[in-house]
């Protein structure tokens, strides 16, 4: 099977996977939003949020090590090396979740008296140790499929498992097991997948066909890669979890759920780059093995050319109703959020590129130029919010994440054309954020002329706008059907 052909199909699979995920989890956002009170929704995430910034500490970057060294060892026939480095990684990950919830443990009385400042925390702490082991065993099965390119089982995992949080929560809450009915969900649902799993990732490996060998040599390698990608995974998180842990310590539990209901809003668009990353990853490593530079950049130059003009119009969709959808979603308490919605979707669209960068320089052996990139952008977001948030609240959490997010995207488009020799497309992107800026001028116009039945008024503003940006796209050639096709076909 072509490259093309594989890349197609796999990022096909995740796409739909990660469209349904994506809609589960909001819809368990909503679920929980409208079953607790605010401040019972703020104290989850904060919570949460904690947990899951420690937890990169404990991973210290072995998965996406595993991912790349599978790739590899697949590429060259070594499955005795496929096999040591899984055993590797899975004992590695038994310690150290036993580590941190050893620590998690003797911290939760600290935390929820002088931190969370609600007693309550120290149960949801305690709840979370399980989750750290049951997460690490989830996280390595995926890590197994995605390194040895069983996209299509890889893509189920994670669907299957936010269908699990939604119905144990609906029944939790039911039951009035308040705010504890996540805790219990999100903790149950990795173990239940994981049990589910477990068989396929068996057959997969043939673990009693091959031996274990050279375990020290390869358990150094994947230290060795896996920390410095770690490094960079921490930076990615003190991004993503920083803001709510200082909103969590400069303000209110109430503003803290307002917060965790429009980030997650936003994080929503970067399906684009969540269905195409667990597919690149491997099949960059590979070609990247083989030498093979030609389809690798012409892979690459593809996603920069359409990555922003595909999903600007979703964004700037959910700028011009960001209001309107969060009242319709998650309740008119939440509206006062719809300003930083749409301060956080000027940041994700940042994102979006950076992610496939970061991939690609992660898959080709160069974790230290990710590493470099997000300890910068993490320092100048933690500043940032350090002076922001205790005079704009939850809109200089936004202002600092999408600063940090630009950041981003500039160093790992600096790092990627040093070391891969790519042209990136800046004039096909300036033309994009052009006509961005129109179709969100014609909808805001459209909007305050039109007075009608909400949803007949938004679905003329959006068929207006639409048919302008795709009219656009096509006269500024931004869009070339010549050059879908032939890659298209290629990939049939």
């Amino acid at each position: 099977m072509s490259y093309a052909k594989r890349a197609l199909r796999g990022s096909l699979f995740v796409f739909i996977a990660s469209v349904l995920t994506a809609f589960l989890g909001y819809f368990t956002r909503i679920i929980l939003a409208r079953g607790l009170t605010v401040e019972d929704y703020g104290l989850f995430f904060a919570v949460f949020s904690f947990v899951s910034f420690l937890l990169f500490f404990r991973d210290l970057g072995l998965g996406s090590a595993l991912v790349k060294h599978l790739a590899e060892f697949k590429a060259k026939k070594q499955f005795n090396e496929i096999k040591t480095g899984i055993f590797s990684v899975f004992f590695s990950l038994l310690i150290l979740s036993a580590i941190f919830g050893l620590v998690l443990y003797l911290l939760a009385p600290i935390l929820a008296e002088n931190y969370f400042q609600d007693a309550r925390a120290e149960t949801i702490l305690y709840f979370f140790i399980a989750y750290i082991l049951f997460s690490a065993l989830f996280m390595f099965i995926g890590n197994i499929f995605q390194g040895l390119q069983k996209i299509k089982i890889f893509s189920l995992m994670e669907p299957i498992r936010c269908a699990l949080v939604v119905g144990i929560i609906f029944f939790l809450i039911k039951w009035d097991y308040g705010i504890l009915a996540p805790v219990m969900a999100y903790t149950l649902s990795w173990l239940i997948v994981f049990v589910i799993f477990l068989p396929f990732a068996w057959s997969i490996i043939s673990f009693l066909k091959y031996k274990v060998q050279n375990m020290p040599q390869i358990t150094k390698q994947l230290y060795v890669f896996g920390i410095a990608i770690a490094l960079a995974q921490i930076g990615a998180k003190v991004i993503a979890r920083i803001d709510t842990l200082m909103l969590t310590y400069f303000t209110s539990l109430t503003d803290v759920g307002i917060y965790n209901v429009v980030q997650p809003t936003a994080l929503l668009f970067l399906f684009f780059s969540s269905s195409i990353t667990p597919v690149l990853y491997p099949l960059v490593s590979e070609l990247w093995a083989k030498k093979d530079k030609k389809r690798l950049t012409e892979g690459i130059g593809l996603l920069h050319k359409y990555s922003f003009i595909l999903t600007m119009p979703a964004f700037l969709t959910m700028l011009v109703f960001s209001s309107l959808f969060i009242k319709i979603t998650f309740g008119e308490k939440y509206v006062v959020g719809s300003l930083t919605l749409q301060i956080l979707l000027a940041g994700i669209l940042f994102l979006l590129v950076a992610t496939v960068n970061n991939t690609v320089l992660s898959a080709i052996g160069k974790p230290s130029a990710v590493t470099k990139s997000f300890i910068i952008a993490a320092a100048i977001n933690f500043v940032l919010n350090l002076i922001l948030i205790p005079l704009l609240g939850i809109n200089g959490a936004a202002i600092a994440t999408s600063v940090s997010y630009l950041i981003l995207l500039v160093m790992s488009t600096k790092y990627l054309v040093s070391y891969v020799q790519l042209k990136i497309p800046f004039a096909s992107w300036i033309k994009t954020l052009f006509i961005g800026v129109l179709f969100t001028m014609t909808a805001f116009v459209l909007k305050r002329i039109l007075v009608m039945n909400v949803w007949l008024e938004t679905a003329l503003i959006l068929l207006a706008a639409g048919i302008m940006y795709v009219i656009l796209a096509y006269w500024m050639k931004l869009i070339d059907i010549s050059e879908l096709k032939m890659y298209f076909k290629k990939a049939m």
